[in-house]
């Protein structure tokens, strides 16, 4: 028995609430014959025929995102209907509820260059959802529908393979007819199209950039040596990225290892040019991670988003909102459990430096681990992790706690001056921030 079939299957319970969602939806869509006077007809006209749409009757990622997009639309359309002005130049809790969604979104320097000459919020905020409208048309006819028949406005989503040049869609690349400051792209039915660079490894889809696309094949076979390592020596951990993982997109950006998306699951990107064999294995099952506790978080509230940076990240190396701390807590056990579990090995293919290299891993990030819990249950006991959120926690810190004796007894035999130097900068953190 997998140790962590209970997340996957979390990850089944999230996939049948979609379907739970869907005839919400379709509900609220028979029910509701008024016009909404916040959102354009042709956007009503679309909806109403769309939402019924058999390419919807299954679970897929890019179904769920399409929703998220719609969830969306109603959120800041709730701000418009309930829009007051602020008084002696402080901004309402609608005002500053419309510019957050804008700022933190990806119309953002759109939004702030309109704004900044013009200097009519709401105004400004009408002509977004316009192109937010136009977008959830698009990306229904591009990745759901998978036909375009009109000229179409959409959002390009790198975290799904879209490049500066063209949006994935399927094994092809449908070439933008123009790109507004690289997000707002131009399609019609007489765009060009051409075969994309995608590679297969079993069901895992690895799709590449235009710009990346020379690097394909050795990109491929990078990712296929940790993949099959991880197949071939930690097989309970290869279920689970599996189960979560279905899309890799490579990237090669300074600075960056991996990202996702919360609204986009089993999509990861991943820096596979500027790491080693070894940190490629952790990528791919730290950005795995990402998406276990996504299944959770797509669900229900785990914690509360405070912005204020008092909890010191071992990882970073500086203080960070809660939320990072409880993120980091769930996404940095997968390398522990990596780590420990490869540093058992007596028959391997790893040189001696690597072997050195995953039980340093294996300790530093215990103790890592470790140092967020005191944090964790703080934050519990002052009710800003959930009652959801903390039995969420207690599973990974019951597998955290699993790999102590292990932990200690690989310590004494390494005598490692690293993990000195990581004890002793976490006790001075301790000593410093609390």
């Amino acid at each position: 028995m997998n140790k962590f079939n209970h997340f996957i299957k979390n990850n089944h319970a999230f996939k049948e609430s979609y379907f739970e969602g869907l005839v919400l939806y379709r509900e609220d869509a028979k029910t509701n014959e008024d016009e909404n006077k916040l959102i354009s007809q042709k956007f009503q006209d679309f909806y109403k025929e769309a939402i019924f749409s058999k390419k919807l009757d299954t679970y897929s990622n890019l179904n769920f995102y399409w929703f998220n997009l719609i969830e969306a639309l109603i959120e800041i359309i709730s701000y418009h209907s309930e829009f007051e002005v602020g008084e002696d130049f402080e901004m309402s809790e609608s005002e500053d509820a419309i510019f957050n969604f804008w700022h933190d979104s990806n119309l953002a320097k759109i939004f702030l260059n309109s704004l900044n000459e013009s200097k009519d919020l709401l105004a400004e905020s009408k002509k977004l959802v316009t192109v937010l409208e136009d977008n959830i048309i698009a990306f229904f006819n591009i990745h759901i529908k998978e036909e375009i028949t009109s000229d179409l406005i959409y959002l390009n989503i790198p975290e799904l393979g879209d490049d500066n040049l063209s949006v994935y869609q399927n094994g092809q690349r449908i070439i933008f007819n123009d790109l507004e400051d690289k997000v707002l792209a131009k399609l019609n039915e007489k765009s060009q199209k051409r075969k994309a660079a995608v590679s297969n490894i079993d069901e895992l889809k690895i799709i590449f950039y235009s710009e990346l696309e020379n690097t394909s094949k050795e990109m491929t076979a990078k990712i296929e040596k940790a993949y099959r390592r991880l197949e071939k020596y930690t097989p309970q951990l290869f279920v689970v990225l599996k189960e979560f993982t279905q899309n890799i997109i490579p990237i090669n950006e300074k600075g960056i290892v991996s990202y996702s998306m919360q609204t986009l699951p089993g999509y990861s990107s991943i820096n596979t040019y500027d790491r080693d064999d070894m940190d490629l294995m952790d990528d791919l099952l730290h950005e795995n991670g990402h998406h276990v506790l996504n299944s959770y978080l797509n669900q229900e509230e785990l914690l509360e988003e405070l912005e204020e940076k008092i909890y010191y990240s071992p990882w970073r190396r500086a203080l960070r909102p809660i939320r990072g701390i409880y993120h980091a807590y769930m996404t940095f056990y997968w390398a522990l459990e990596l780590f420990s579990s490869l540093s058992r090995l007596e028959v391997h293919d790893f040189t001696d430096s690597e072997f050195k290299k995953i039980q340093e891993r294996a300790i530093e990030e215990y103790y890592m681990l470790q140092f967020c819990e005191l944090d964790l249950e703080k934050a519990y006991k002052e009710e800003i992790v959930s009652a959801e959120g903390y039995e969420v926690y207690l599973q990974f810190k019951a597998m955290v706690d699993s790999h102590r004796e292990h932990i200690f007894t690989l310590e004494k035999h390494l005598n490692s001056n690293a993990v000195e130097e990581l004890k002793n900068e976490l006790l001075a953190a301790r000593n410093e921030y609390y």
